[in-house]
């Protein structure tokens, strides 16, 4: 059955992907940047669906990990979580596909489990089998994608972007049992922001598919970034608020990096809102917001000490919020905001994470789950409404006139690294994480770094790769730079593909491409002194001389080269362009 041509319409309990009548929008309306368009509200729902599945599966993993009495009722809610996503898709690609999808997912899911009970069994064999398996889901789950969208979305890149989804949750967990709190709250932050970049590149590729299905409208349009920007940061603040207070009722070890991260979200939060009404708004929106949250702490606090009257205090303080904070949106968005419907959901926001709270502490988890998904969904209502007003208060900022004036939306043309980027892509050597953005700040692994290279020097390999760990995804490029003597494996063995690439060992890589391409060894001219020299491995010294005097790396602002710091999409594409340049 060829079900990548088929679009099945079927009744879902969650919002359908397929766009109903009232949707239809009509000609004069595609002037203005509009947020609520079929294709945005395409990508909204994979925002939420896809995030919703990191925050869930994280919880759960730790949970577990910790054998907390509400661990089957979180993961029964990642299983919901799932349930939604596979109905999602069978809209769009129908029952086979679903059906499909569905056993993936499942799959993948039950191999982060695995990986929890081997750590809980410190079973190493057994952590490394659930990894394994998990290389071959991102294989088969890659294929399966480009497959479905006509190959709008490449294998390669979804390979890529999986693999740091793996990364992230298995190192997000790996911290969290190690005790490293605050590495685990920064990687699940970041964990979540990395799934919208797939909602924005499959909800591209299914309307592109079926245009006629969303009104022949655009799911990439600044005023669509402009909504999902806020659908991950006011959905992360419901995240880490219902995680907080779970943690400060238990006086769980990882409250204070919880809260830290929180606070974290509070200054994007304000600096979103600073960018759009100015500095002195921005201040006012984070001491409102900032208060709110000290009310929920309050309300912890006071049912901690089994104080009722604190208690009703606290939700006093909270009532008195949503006005003032109702009132100070409405006053901003000129009335497109209205401030007595902002204060009803703002109610339903308190009813919401005070009620998983209150059923948490009363040992109902399964009611805490069930309110925790529905206090999740409902943050993506706000962001609606404020990406909307937004977009129709300014409309010169989010027009779709010049949206497709860069490549990539999140390369501009006054960013450092854009010249090298741009330079990458049109010679297909350097691919966007999916088709509109590059994600420039996104660590590299060996594995990546390695493929890149062998592609910039146009490298072919005549040996078998000796590695047992690579995947088909990097396979070729790996084995003709090992062949080229420009990497080596971590053992006779294993190459270790997936480990994050320091900038020391990114300079390594880049002085022996040099050496290949150019057939010489190059040798440092000068031992030239960083000021954080005592860093740099010696091992690496002479590699990170060279890079600095052939101009392919060269240290960060305060003479530091930061040796240890891993390297990001941006740094190597530096190098890539420079060695493409000398390859010409």
């Amino acid at each position: 059955m060829n079900w990548k041509k088929t679009f099945v319409a079927i009744p879902l309990s969650v919002s359908l992907l397929v766009p109903s009548l009232a949707d239809v929008v009509s000609a004069e309306d595609h002037t203005k940047p509009k947020v609520d368009t079929a294709a945005v509200e395409l990508r909204a729902d994979l925002d939420r669906m896809f995030s919703e599945h990191v925050y869930l599966a994280m919880t759960a993993m730790r949970k577990g990990a910790n054998q907390d009495p509400d661990f089957e009722q979180a993961v029964a809610a990642l299983e919901g979580n799932t349930q939604d996503l596979t109905a999602a898709i069978t809209s769009v690609y129908g029952e086979e596909a679903g059906n499909q999808f569905n056993e993936f997912w499942s799959n993948h899911i039950g191999f982060f489990v695995d990986y929890v009970k081997a750590t809980a069994n410190e079973n190493e064999a057994a952590k490394q089998e659930a990894l394994d398996n998990l290389a071959n889901y991102k294989e088969e789950f890659s294929t399966f994608m480009s497959n479905a969208t006509d190959n709008q979305l490449k294998s390669d890149a979804l390979a890529e972007g999986l693999q740091t989804h793996i990364n992230q949750l298995i190192g997000g967990f790996n911290a969290f049992v190690e005790g490293d709190y605050e590495e685990a709250y920064k990687t699940q932050s970041n964990a979540m922001e990395h799934m919208y970049m797939t909602s924005k590149g499959l909800s591209s590729a299914i309307v592109n598919q079926f245009p006629d299905k969303f009104n022949n409208t655009k799911a990439v349009t600044k005023a669509a970034q402009l909504r999902s920007d806020l659908d991950f940061l006011l959905s992360e603040h419901f995240a880490l608020a219902q995680q907080a207070m779970q943690n400060g009722i238990q006086g769980a070890p990882e409250f204070e990096a919880n809260v830290a991260t929180l606070k974290q979200n509070t200054e994007e939060l304000s600096a979103t809102i600073g960018s759009v009404y100015g500095e002195e708004a921005g201040q006012k929106f984070k001491d409102l917001w900032s208060s709110h949250i000290g009310y929920f702490v309050d309300y912890v606090k006071a049912t901690g000490q089994d104080d009722e009257e604190a208690r009703q205090e606290a939700l006093a303080e909270l009532d008195d919020y949503r006005k003032d904070f109702s009132q100070f949106m409405s006053t901003a968005t000129e009335e497109r905001v209205p401030s007595d419907g902002l204060a009803q959901g703002l109610q339903v926001h308190v009813d919401q994470l005070t009620g998983t709270f209150d059923q948490y502490v009363n040992e109902n988890y399964g009611q805490t789950w069930d309110i925790a998904r529905s206090g999740y969904e409902h943050m993506f209502t706000p962001a609606k409404l404020f990406s909307g007003a937004i977009a129709a208060q300014f409309p010169d900022k989010f027009s779709k006139s010049d949206e497709k004036d860069m490549k990539f939306t999140d390369v501009s043309a006054k960013f450092w690294a854009s010249e090298y980027i741009y330079g990458l892509a049109n010679a297909g050597i350097v691919y966007g994480m999916n088709e509109d953005q590059f994600m420039p700040k996104e660590e590299v692994t060996r594995g990546q770094f390695t493929a890149m290279l062998a592609r910039t020097l146009n490298l072919e390999a005549n040996i078998d790769l000796p590695f047992i760990d690579v995947s088909e995804t990097f396979s070729a490029e790996i084995a003709a730079a090992y062949e080229a003597g420009i990497t080596n494996g971590m053992t006779e063995e294993t190459f270790a593909p997936n480990e994050k690439i320091t900038r020391q060992q990114m300079a390594a890589m880049a002085v022996r491409a040099y050496n290949a391409k150019m057939n010489t060894e190059y040798e440092p001219k000068e031992d030239y002194m960083y000021d954080d020299e005592a860093h740099i491995s010696p091992r690496f010294n002479a590699h990170v001389d060279a890079a600095r005097e052939l101009e392919l790396m060269v240290g960060n602002s305060g003479n530091q080269f930061n040796p240890m710091a891993n390297a990001n999409r941006a740094q190597a594409a530096k190098v890539m362009f420079l060695l493409h340049q000398m390859n010409q």
